[in-house]
């Protein structure tokens, strides 16, 4: 079966706690900055989605007894049969969707005054100074104190869309629903299951809540998510289904 075009309209993060994530760079005294826009706002990458959605959707294909197998060197017949490298890719085998990032909602843009053309907008970040933890020994390091710029929480992000191009779909026969597809029930599972986006999860940061359309588009037509996520079970079928193709 030939891939087919998918489009997810958008998506929407809402913040719980502060979320890092880091550029690598330091500015002044803050040793870990984040990553911003031209425009000085904070934003997700594209990439950050994909690859959190990645491990959501890897821990849940374990879950369901068909984790990936195509990461082995020159396994391409593998990774063609493995469900997360047909939505997210793998080696020698791209993905065919592309996500594309969450921007800074319009009501928090007006409320920090607007885009305006400098390179910091205030009041949509906050720092905190921490220390270094030794994993080893469980203790403080010594003279490891750092600093961390972070994006403030209650932030909404909309990425407009939010993915788009073509995956090639396997239906879900099993099912009395129509339009089931098995690697559009993970990805959409995969994005429920987001729960923290950034670094310092053990420290708290990266909490987040997201929200997403009613539908997914498959060529033409509007499919609703609800009904993909109703059959999640089912993908503990999907090692058979591929195997029969």
């Amino acid at each position: 079966m030939p891939p087919k075009e998918i489009h997810l309209d958008s998506l929407s993060i809402r913040l719980v706690s502060p979320m890092h994530i880091g550029t690598g760079t330091a500015r002044g005294l803050v040793n870990r900055t984040i990553v911003r826009g031209r425009d000085g706002l904070a934003y997700v990458p594209g990439s950050t989605l994909k690859g959190k959605t990645r491990d959501a959707c890897e821990a849940l294909a374990d879950l369901s007894g068909i984790g990936c197998r195509g990461h082995a060197a020159g396994a391409v017949e593998e990774r063609r049969k493995c469900i997360v490298c047909r939505v997210f890719g793998g080696p020698g085998r791209p993905s065919g969707l592309r996500w594309h990032s969450a921007q800074l909602s319009p009501e928090w843009i007006e409320a920090l005054g607007g885009r305006r053309e400098r390179p910091f907008i205030y009041g949509q970040t906050t720092t905190r100074t921490q220390v270094q933890l030794s994993r080893v020994r469980g203790t403080a390091a010594e003279a490891r104190l750092f600093t961390s710029e972070l994006a403030a929480s209650e932030l909404t992000f909309h990425s407009r869309p939010a993915l788009s191009g073509r995956c090639r779909l396997t239906p879900m026969e099993v099912v009395n629903d129509p339009d089931v597809y098995y690697e559009l029930v993970l990805l959409c599972a995969g994005l429920k299951l987001l729960a923290r986006l950034g670094g310092g999860k053990s420290r708290g940061a990266g909490e987040c809540q997201i929200e997403l359309p009613e539908s997914i588009r498959v060529g033409r037509q509007e499919i609703p998510i609800e009904r993909q996520l109703a059959n999640v079970e089912g993908l503990a079928l999907f090692a058979d289904e591929v195997d029969a193709e």
